[in-house]
């Protein structure tokens, strides 16, 4: 077998950072997840892992490649500025004239779109050098949004018994038929997808193995978390650890890359990104999680005293009005962001050709 994949970084890390995450973790849920369904209450421990170490800390890793990165910064300030006072606002505007269901709504249905675009997204890096706009790049297209939307409208259809975020419940859809006719689709675009790669490796002897990895993990762990399992503790596993983990491996690995490049010899900030600092990028990442929700749970949850200490703020609701859109604004800004910082197929507007390849 001739493997062609232009990797993220190298086979070794894209497996074990970027594809291996969703696989390991719905191995996981797959052999064990009957029992996790029946676990009502996190244990703690998990909890500070999964929210702290995975889930806050991954929304937070994005700093790294954009505010604290001097040049990148200077290059789009006016958008990194910009940015996060309008999600703030547009948050006290939303909370303030709907209130906290439906702004919650809004903020899990905007979670839900970065998801499925970030598996879009890394698709779409493992088939850079591929032709685009031809039947295999649609095929591409489909294949890889089926991998998440499919279960996401089999969710809105029966019921689940699992939450993306707290008092928010996803839009029920009255009919099967929306379900029934994405199964097929579904169905349809992996089996062609497959199909299309078998014989592409039957005629040219090569197999892009990233991208159909890449898109495996994807179904499976979609297809896992939300169908074949309904438990609040196996969706939050996989939905967590394959999101976050990937993600936060993206940005190191970037910067990385970006710091061996001669044209950024000249930014200090990426001397950062070597081998030897790995710790203290996790722990630095842990400690902006903790310090976010330390905050939301003296003023807002009140639900881990053990973990954050007894002491609350008082907040009143016209204070909650202000302070939970600026407590989701890092979560909201880094959503929007991410929709600007891994462009790879507008040239002249972003360097990461440059840098991934």
């Amino acid at each position: 077998m001739h493997v062609k994949t232009p990797w993220i970084y190298s086979p070794k890390f894209d497996l074990s950072a970027i594809i291996g995450p969703p696989v390991a973790i719905t191995a996981v849920v797959l052999i064990w997840g009957s029992k996790l369904s029946q676990i009502s209450q996190t244990p703690i421990w998990l909890w500070i892992l999964l929210v702290l170490g995975v889930d806050v800390a991954h929304v937070y890793s994005s700093l790294f490649r954009t505010y604290f990165d001097r040049d990148e910064f200077q290059k789009r300030r006016t958008l990194y500025t910009v940015v996060p006072v309008v999600c703030w606002l547009s948050g006290v505007l939303l909370y303030a004239m709907f209130g906290s269901t439906v702004f919650w709504s809004c903020i899990a249905y905007f979670a839900i779109y970065h998801f499925v675009r970030q598996q879009y997204g890394f698709l779409m890096l493992y088939r850079r050098g591929e032709p685009v706009g031809d039947l295999s790049y649609r095929i591409d297209q489909v294949a890889i949004y089926m991998a998440t939307v499919y279960p996401l409208v089999y969710w809105h259809t029966y019921p689940r018994n699992f939450q993306w975020f707290s008092d928010f419940d996803v839009i029920h859809i009255p009919s099967v038929w929306p379900e029934l006719i994405c199964r097929a689709i579904y169905v349809l675009s992996i089996g062609a997808f497959l199909v299309k790669e078998a014989n592409r490796w039957r005629v040219t002897g090569s197999l892009n193995l990233g991208k159909c990895l890449l898109l495996i993990a994807t179904a499976a762990a979609w297809g896992t978390g939300i169908i074949l399992f309904n438990g609040d503790l196996p969706f939050t596993l996989i939905n967590i650890i394959s999101h976050g983990i990937p993600y936060i491996a993206l940005i190191w690995i970037y910067q990385y890359r970006k710091r061996a490049n001669k044209a950024y010899a000249e930014n200090r900030f990426l001397k950062f990104f070597q081998l030897k600092y790995i710790p203290l990028y996790v722990v630095a990442l842990f400690t902006f999680a903790y310090f976010e929700e330390s905050i939301w749970d003296r003023a807002v949850w009140r639900e881990h005293a053990n973990v954050f200490g007894g002491f609350y703020i008082p907040a009143s609701a016209t204070m909650l009005i202000l302070l939970v859109p600026l407590l989701t604004m890092p979560q909201v800004t880094h959503y929007v962001l991410d929709a600007f910082i891994w462009r790879v197929n507008k040239k002249g507007k972003e360097e990461v050709r440059a840098v991934i390849g």
